[in-house]
């Protein structure tokens, strides 16, 4: 029997950025950390891609099966008053 996980909507501060795999770390005003191994959408990564270390977006979360305790993003939106984008710098490994 499998259960489901429900979905979850956080406010979240981006810890980690998400990086050329596509993951990500999100921690959540309450102390939850999230590893984002996954969007639903182009779009939603784009948007999260967006997103330097220590802005503040609002997600809903689910729990991606098979995947250690990594999570799916279904939906963003960047709250109001969060850190700027701007430019950032992107390290990548050669």
């Amino acid at each position: 029997m499998s259960a489901t996980c429900p979905e979850r909507r956080e406010t979240c501060i981006v810890t980690v950025e998400l990086n050329r795999y596509g993951a990500m770390t999100l921690r959540s005003t309450n102390g939850e950390t999230y590893q984002v191994v996954a969007t639903d959408t182009p779009a939603i990564f784009r948007t999260l891609d967006a997103k330097p270390a220590g802005s503040r977006v609002t997600v809903t979360l689910v729990r991606t099966p098979g995947r250690g305790d990594g999570w799916r993003v279904t939906a963003v939106e960047t709250n109001p008053g969060g850190v700027s984008t701007g430019t950032r710098r992107r390290y990548i490994e050669a």
